[in-house]
C-alpha cells in the first residue's frame, strides 16, 4: 500500500468540499473500500501513519507544544467526525510542500 496514496486521499477531501462530506459520514471500514474505488491504495495503516505525522507535526512545529494531553490540538477534534478534524485542523494547516516532506523523510518536514 502507500503512504503517498494516504496523502493523497486527504489532500484531495482538503480540495473537494464534497469529497470531504461523501468520506465524512463513512466509518474507516467503508472509507478504505470506497477509496479503493475511486483509485486511492492505501490500508488502515497507511493512514493511520500518515494522520499522526500530521498531528505530531502539528504539535510540535506549528503549535511548538509539547506532546502530550495539553497540547492544543486536542480539544479541536472535540465535537468532529475524525475526517473532518483531521482535514480542518492538520491538513489546512500544512502546504503541499509540508505534507509532501512529512511522507518523504519519516515524519519531520522541518
Amino acid at each position: 500500500m502507500s503512504l503517498a496514496s494516504a496523502l493523497d486521499f486527504l489532500v484531495a477531501c482538503r480540495d473537494r468540499p464534497a469529497m470531504l462530506a461523501r468520506y465524512d459520514q463513512r466509518n474507516l471500514a467503508q472509507l478504505l473500500f470506497h477509496a479503493k474505488n475511486d483509485g486511492f491504495q492505501f490500508s488502515r495503516e497507511d493512514l493511520a501513519e500518515v494522520a499522526g505525522r500530521i498531528e505530531a507535526n502539528v504539535i510540535l512545529v506549528k503549535d511548538a507544544d509539547g506532546f502530550s494531553g495539553s497540547s492544543r490540538l486536542w480539544p479541536r477534534m472535540w465535537g468532529l467526525r475524525h475526517l473532518d478534524y483531521l482535514i480542518r485542523h492538520g491538513v489546512l494547516r500544512h502546504t503541499d510542500d509540508e505534507l509532501r516532506a512529512l511522507i518523504a523523510s519519516g515524519g519531520d518536514a522541518s
